[in-house]
């Protein structure tokens, strides 16, 4: 083999060894590309999933939301259902006569009950007289037999039509005619023999009271004339309270000698109470000074029973 043929075989090798060393490097970097790609896929999934998973949080929180603002409209609805029909019953009270009578009876028991607690001995509701009316309330009254009647009178209708149409004397007339009328219906059935020389017309509305102490000053005159007292809730609760005192103000001045004899035998009991204390109190110490001079012989005898066994165990 000549040289030209040694020279050429030997070009040859070394492109064979370039064209591999190439080959191998594409492939590595390929490799290294593919890796790379892969692992830049492995982010953006992960990125993705987290992504989702706040997506899915912030889209729980919306429905969530959403929910409680269903739930809170459905309770609106509900509430303003409940109150719309509240208003209806109370419209249907106060346009009813019969109903609105009730609900002035119902009041003033509601009031009698809560400020003079139920008891028999300052009122009673739906008390018959010997003439056989039937009254709303009675007072009964300290030092006399006689009881002060209430009755409930509820006069809305023609207030409503002063407050619709202001300034129109009609209204106002027949406002104060029926007014006097319930006036002389307390007069003539419940001032009796059997009552005291008064009687009680309870207003359960504070406004309608005050337009009639404000602008009836004839309805006044009638009802004083007739001896009849005209209430509102504020101003019963006074004469309630009134007529408590005086009862309890009445039961102590006719029972003050009882009253004294109680308090002279919770005296002597108090007394009694305090030697029995001191008698125990002393039997106390004496009983903690034995059980101290027990404990202390208990010791002694401790004692010598380790003294003697420690004896014992020298010998031995």
């Amino acid at each position: 083999m000549n040289t030209m043929n040694i020279v050429l075989l030997i070009i040859l090798v070394l492109c064979l060894i370039l064209l591999l060393v190439v080959v191998i490097k594409n492939q590595r970097q390929n490799e290294i590309y593919q890796q790379a790609l892969l692992k830049k896929n492995e982010e953006t999934l992960l990125k993705n999933e987290w992504m989702d998973s706040q997506r899915k949080d912030q889209w729980d929180k919306v429905l969530e939301q959403v929910q409680y603002l269903q739930k809170e409209q459905i309770l609106s609805s509900k509430s303003m259902e409940n109150i719309e029909n509240d208003i209806y019953a109370i419209n249907q009270i106060m346009t009813n006569t019969k109903l609105r009578g009730n609900w002035g009876e119902y009041q003033l028991e509601i009031l009698l009950s809560q400020y003079a607690a139920e008891n028999t001995r300052v009122y009673q509701m739906q008390y018959m007289l010997e003439n056989g009316k039937i009254v709303d309330a009675i007072f009964r009254l300290p030092d006399t037999n006689k009881v002060l009647c209430i009755d409930s009178k509820f006069p809305m209708e023609n207030y409503s039509r002063i407050l619709e149409y202001p300034g129109n004397e009609e209204y106002v007339k027949l406002f104060k005619k029926n007014v006097k009328r319930h006036i002389d219906d307390i007069s003539q059935k419940y001032i009796t023999t059997q009552t005291t020389d008064y009687a009680i017309l309870f207003i359960p509305s504070e406004a309608i009271y005050q337009y009639i102490c404000a602008n009836c000053e004839d309805v006044l005159s009638h009802a004083l004339k007739n001896h009849v007292m005209i209430t509102s809730p504020t101003t019963l609760i006074g004469i309630t309270f009134s007529l408590i005192s005086s009862t309890k103000d009445f039961y102590r001045a006719n029972h003050l000698d009882e009253i004294e004899r109680n308090l002279m035998m919770l005296q002597e009991d108090a007394y009694r109470l305090v030697e029995r204390s001191n008698k125990a109190q002393a039997n106390l110490e004496t009983l903690a000074k034995q059980f101290g001079m027990v404990s202390t012989s208990a010791t002694k005898i401790a004692k010598r029973i380790d003294e003697i066994s420690k004896g014992k165990e020298e010998e031995l």
